[in-house]
């Protein structure tokens, strides 16, 4: 958000600094030049468009599989859980998976909007695995049971090193900077003729501005998964402790 602030002030000022200065030492309107200017400007902003559908198409897709790499890992703990929950010396494991989920919406959460994802939660999630390889189930069915929880709590954890990629990653610095240079060069090649400002030509740079900003703002707020514009929530995870609740009504915790 603090980029979007400081671009948006930016733009502002330019803006106003380009009035002034063409106020003050601009010609009157002629046509000499204006036809190759023009060309430019329209091609600089052909550029600008396709670098911004394109990367609002990337924005769009890294956010549909971060969401649905969220629900995968709600899914898998879900299972670990009903693969557990039969088992009567797993209540202890039960109590960590719901830790382990309650850390990851509360602790996680926070953190992923700058790229990080608690060391709390991830302590959890090893003893999580420890206590399920510790666990000595009776019976071929119980032992069934241990065999797919183990396999669940791996996939918990390949899904969490999944989401903390998600959180580091975000649009490639390319995309903005390309962005902003073509921009640039849609604001400014107008201004190259020296024409003073007249309310037509300065409408049409308040238009030109606007359309630059809004499209760069727009592509930043939506460039990472879990923070701004359309950021993932826990939503599936809390989902997840919902039905913790309904199979601990099948199968009672035993102390």
């Amino acid at each position: 958000m603090g980029w979007v602030i400081m671009l948006v002030a930016v733009s502002i000022a330019i803006l106003l600094i380009a009035f002034l200065v063409l106020r003050r030492r601009g010609r009157e309107s002629e046509d000499r030049g204006s036809a190759s200017v023009d060309f430019s400007a329209n091609l600089a902003l052909a550029v600008y468009l396709l670098v911004l559908a394109y990367a609002a198409v990337l924005c769009r897709d890294g956010l549909s599989v971060t969401e649905t790499d969220v629900k995968a890992e709600a899914e898998t703990l879900t299972e670990m859980y009903w693969s557990v929950a039969p088992i009567p010396e797993a209540a202890p494991v039960r109590s960590q998976i719901r830790r382990y989920t309650a850390e990851t919406i509360h602790l996680d959460w926070p953190l992923m909007a700058r790229g990080e994802v608690s060391p709390v939660a991830t302590k959890t999630l090893e003893d999580l695995r420890s206590a399920t390889i510790r666990l000595r189930p009776v019976g071929e069915e119980s032992k069934t049971l241990q065999q797919d929880a183990l396999t669940r709590a791996s996939e918990v954890s390949h899904a969490r090193t999944i989401r903390s990629s998600d959180a580091s990653a975000g649009l490639e610095s390319i995309f903005v900077i390309s962005m902003i240079l073509s921009g640039l060069l849609v604001i400014a090649l107008p201004w190259t003729l020296g024409v003073k400002p007249t309310p037509a030509s300065m409408f049409a740079d308040l238009v030109r501005v606007a359309v630059v900003v809004i499209g760069v703002c727009f592509i930043i707020l939506i460039s990472h998964p879990f923070s701004g514009l359309g950021a993932v929530k826990p939503d599936a995870l809390r989902t997840a402790e919902q039905h913790y609740d309904q199979i601990d009504s099948q199968f009672p915790s035993q102390p």
